[in-house]
């Protein structure tokens, strides 16, 4: 238990029970609300990422969808402040992870969660900047949550300056190549290629570019080719990862909708594929 949940056990109506995490800018607690008598996940934001938490707090609460976190809470408490979401029961993908590379339908149902999640915060001009498998929960009745808006940014036209546009952030290996190169421009399309350094992770257990050195990473993710996917992985699945991770931005998805039809489609291959192969004698 950290010296912060040690020194303050109870935030506004909050009463504090356990950590879930911790990040370079907040702490996050399982949390009891008092007043509703139910579980949440209540983020406190270190002193100088008290912006940053007005921000997130904003951007989710103007997205509603099942596969995306539901704000319920944000304030300052004693010059604290703090987020609160519902608390999700499960892991994350970085959990499931360390078990190795998922069955390929798991994979797609995941993928095509997120790209769900992914099009509704695109459809408010949100591009999240930071989708890798510590930001989506597994829930335990198998559903999929997208969290962490802490770095989301608008997709609005070019000429509304967002400053947080110019900021290279999230996580190295699951950058775009347009957000190594510190492009001003960074759209939904990078969100549509992290999704698909998550996919390609799900299906062969590890991310597609990989480096010695931070420097030799970040050539790799702006220079390299996609590897290509193991042999024993379904051969339709190969133009699908390899489309979503196409260095320029033109020769990706352009929508998520796109990216979730392809998916779906091959989803339905198999699963059709699977029952046509339990009836064989």
């Amino acid at each position: 238990m950290s010296p912060l949940l040690m020194n303050v056990l109870r935030v506004a109506q909050y009463r504090l029970l356990s950590g879930l995490g911790s990040g370079g800018a907040a702490n996050v607690y399982l949390a009891e609300d008092t007043r509703l008598r139910r579980k949440v996940a209540l983020k406190l934001l270190r002193g100088e990422n008290g912006q940053d938490g007005e921000h997130e707090a904003r951007v989710v609460s103007s997205i509603s969808h099942p596969n995306i976190v539901t704000l319920l809470d944000y304030g300052t408490h004693n010059d604290l402040q703090y987020i609160v979401t519902e608390y999700v029961e499960g892991q994350t993908l970085r959990h499931r992870l360390a078990q190795g590379p998922l069955p390929v339908a798991e994979a797609l149902d995941i993928a095509i969660a997120v790209g769900h999640a992914l099009s509704a915060a695109h459809e408010a001009w949100i591009v999240h900047r930071d989708i890798k498998p510590e930001n989506v929960m597994l829930r335990i009745d198998g559903g999929v949550k997208v969290l962490d808006f802490g770095v989301a940014t608008l997709a609005a036209p070019a000429e509304v300056d967002d400053p947080l546009r110019r900021k290279v952030v999230g996580t190295l290996e699951y950058l775009s190549p347009e957000q190594v190169r510190g492009e001003p421009q960074i759209d939904s399309r990078s969100d549509l290629y992290s999704l698909g350094v998550l996919l390609f992770e799900m299906l062969v257990g590890s991310v597609p570019f990989h480096g010695a050195t931070t420097m030799e990473l970040l050539a790799a993710i702006v220079e390299e080719e996609a590897p290509s996917l193991p042999s024993h992985l379904p051969a339709a699945l190969q133009p699908i990862v390899t489309k979503a991770l196409r260095k320029p931005v033109h020769e990706r998805y352009q929508l998520a909708g796109d990216f979730v039809a392809e998916l779906s489609d091959l989803r339905l291959d198999l699963l059709l594929y699977e029952r046509a192969a339990r009836m064989l004698p």
